[in-house]
């Protein structure tokens, strides 16, 4: 037989005075959460604040429980990634009020390195006790979601294709190591294909080479193309490295996999896996080149 879902009372608005969405950098004042996030980068953290009272007394008769036992739990969570359904789902906090504490501030810090694409976030007011309590249509169930609210934040332009990049002294980071030398340095780890790629790949450029240091700031495209090519170069050669197609194919959005892919479909248009490995083995010079016309910064030349 099949299960059928009953229905259960839950809370209107007007029971719940909710002060909207706050947020900002930690340790400075927030202000309310607008549809887009800007002035932001990956190694930001966000902080998230919420202050939320319940009416008790309306609750309990809304839901048909006594307002001694009702007990209702606060959660927050935020979840992150490309398109509808969060990549990453995150529990930050939980609370839970009765009639002699009928309102709660709950707040929480998002680390940059975790968040890609978009911010979702949602708060939660979910039955905490009685359970098996109350008239036929009460909530019957610990956990049972009585009302929510959501907030999506655009972060950037969605984080798509984009890493984090920083200027570094290598005389310094590397002192006596030969990479102190190099133009420019990707740290990311090619074990991690299906980490969120905006916050584990990051591309450090050299300050104390100060020819590359100030084609990087102006914009130079040549610079920025060797750059990017370099990026995709290393990610594109990881992925070729997993056995079966079918596992590149399993990356979601906003993961080092899924890019990977897209870039091999830019670079290499119509060929399939062991097309561009027979490439890389036979014709690194044209696997090579194929990548570094596809990172092309420049327009209209």
């Amino acid at each position: 037989m099949s299960r059928i879902a009953l229905p259960f009372l839950t809370l209107p608005n007007e029971v719940v005075n909710f002060s909207g969405w706050m947020i900002g950098p930690p340790s400075e004042p927030l202000s309310p959460a607008s549809d887009i996030l800007e002035n932001w980068d990956y190694e930001q953290d966000i902080q998230v604040n919420v202050h939320v009272e319940i009416d008790f007394t309306e609750a309990a008769d809304r839901l048909g429980i006594n307002a001694a036992d009702l007990k209702l739990a606060i959660v927050l969570v935020a979840g992150t990634g490309s398109g509808g359904l969060p990549r990453r789902v995150d529990r930050l906090k939980t609370a839970v009020l009765d009639i002699n504490k009928p309102e709660v501030t709950l707040e929480a810090t998002i680390p940059g390195r975790t968040l890609s694409g978009q911010l979702q976030l949602s708060l939660r007011i979910v039955l905490e006790a009685p359970a098996n309590s109350g008239e036929p249509l009460s909530p019957k169930q610990r956990g049972a979601r009585l009302w929510q609210c959501h907030k999506h934040i655009l972060i950037e332009d969605g984080g798509d294709s984009r890493f984090p990049v920083e200027l570094a002294n290598f005389s310094e980071s590397f002192k006596g190591r030969p990479e102190q030398y190099a133009p420019w340095l990707v740290d990311w780890s090619p074990t991690t294909l299906d980490a969120d790629f905006s916050g584990n790949v990051r591309l450090y450029v050299n300050s104390s080479i100060e020819s590359i240091c100030t084609r990087f700031v102006e914009g130079d495209a040549l610079t920025l193309q060797a750059m990017v090519a370099d990026v995709m170069t290393q990610i594109i050669d990881a992925a070729l490295d997993v056995e079966n197609e079918s596992d590149i194919d399993r990356y979601e959005e906003g993961s080092i996999g899924y890019q990977a892919r897209a870039w091999m479909e830019m670079s290499f248009p119509g060929q399939n896996l062991e097309n561009i490995r027979q490439m890389r083995s036979y014709a690194p010079g044209k696997f090579k080149a194929l990548i570094l016309a596809t990172a092309d910064f420049r327009e209209g030349e």
